[in-house]
């Protein structure tokens, strides 16, 4: 105790020596320094709450017992708080070391939700995908991909739910599926190699064609992507990173060959946790969705608006489903998600890796539903999210 109370005096004494040193300068020098209120504002933003608590239950004992404050004393002390303040960094989070510098580690400055799904938490925003066990796929020093196991590979799959909606888009293709992460796969399809959960078949790209079977079947008219993106970037030698850019040239493919596409729609498998990506509804067992934006895309708010209205809408007719939206910055790792495509491309990530496939296809029935039950009443309306795609 003794000690601590020595580091904190040694602490304050140079603080003040650097306040005395920088007021004398100043004074000399004939400025005047005006602290703003606003400037006072926006400082106390980067204090916490629960430092405040902290700090202050140091001298009354009777807050530690009534309020429950973070436990790590790290970021609780007066020198953890300074030392975050003046490099951004928080003492005993090594994602505020790494964050902005290894793909998938997000900090909160930079990804917020724009609307929480039930039991949305912070660590939502940790888990997009999981880092690739290689960071340079090359023909000779191929990811070794699993093998076929027995764990349900050739479990029949149920037959898609019938029709809610009956919306028609008058014999039109106007929705484009595809998956980026064509491989990711499920601990029930596959075992895991390293930190990555892929299957060269057994993938989320079935959920995608699922999808666009459902559409189609409600009176949307739909296609689906057969690109495996993973595989055209081993044969090209190119660094997995470029996963986005590789399924960009292939929507604007799909676009050339058919202008009427308005919605892309960017199918993942989430790494959260299954309490988190499952819910029950009437019995049955789905995948949730989470809907990420991302603010690289100057038209992002128009994509936001979209995912929001679905978000709603799934609210109503499956409740819990949507994990919410969530906005990602400029600063994020892709941050764009080729959705400056159209105001009407989204991704959506389904489920995790701890959900299976038949609950990821009940997923993408009810989405199919969400979707046709928005494009009737956009239909009444007559103004649809997306008019036309955006000029390339």
């Amino acid at each position: 105790m003794a000690s601590l109370i020595q580091r904190q005096f040694v602490v304050l004494s140079f603080i003040t020596a650097f306040l005395f040193v920088i007021t004398g300068v100043l004074s000399l020098g004939g400025n005047r320094l005006i602290i703003a209120s606003s400037a006072v504002q926006q400082a106390a933003t980067h204090v916490s709450s629960l430092a405040i608590l902290g700090w202050m239950g140091q001298e009354i004992p009777v807050l530690n017992e009534t309020v429950q404050t973070t436990s790590d004393r790290r970021t609780n002390s007066v020198t953890g708080f300074l030392f975050q303040l003046a490099t951004s960094i928080q003492p005993g989070d090594l994602r505020s070391l790494l964050g902005r510098e290894l793909p998938g580690m997000v900090t909160t400055e930079d990804a917020r939700f724009v609307v929480a799904g039930k039991g949305a938490t912070l660590a939502d925003f940790y888990v997009e995908y999981p880092p690739h066990p290689k960071q340079v796929i090359d023909a000779s020093d191929a990811i070794p991909l699993p093998q076929p196991t027995d764990t349900g590979q050739d479990k029949p799959i149920d037959e898609p739910t019938k029709p809610v909606a009956n919306p028609s888009t008058g014999g039109k293709k106007i929705v484009y599926v595809y998956n980026t992460h064509n491989r990711e796969s499920w601990y029930s399809e596959t075992k895991p190699v390293g930190t990555s959960v892929d299957h060269p078949t057994r993938n989320i790209s079935m959920v995608g064609k699922r999808l666009a079977e459902a559409l189609n079947d409600r009176g949307i008219g739909s296609d689906v992507s057969k690109d495996d993106i993973y595989q055209e970037l081993l044969n090209q030698k190119k660094d997995y990173a470029l996963s986005y850019a590789q399924s960009l040239q292939v929507v604007k493919a799909a676009v050339e060959s058919n202008r009427e596409l308005h919605y892309f729609f960017d199918l993942h498998r989430d790494t959260a946790p299954r309490d988190r990506t499952t819910v029950t509804i009437k019995g049955k067992t789905y995948a949730r969705v989470m809907f990420v934006i991302g603010k690289r895309n100057k038209s992002f708010e128009k994509n936001e608006g979209f995912a929001t209205e679905l978000h709603q809408l799934m609210e109503e007719m499956y409740p819990d489903l949507s994990r919410g939206v969530m906005e990602k910055g400029a600063k994020t790792d892709h941050g764009e998600y080729n959705q400056s495509i159209s105001p009407g491309s989204l991704l959506m990530e389904i489920g995790g890796t701890e959900n299976t496939l038949q609950e990821s296809m009940n997923t993408a029935d009810a989405l199919a539903d969400v979707f046709a039950a928005y494009y009737l009443k956009a239909e009444k309306v007559g103004k649809p999210v997306a008019d036309e795609p955006a000029k390339r």
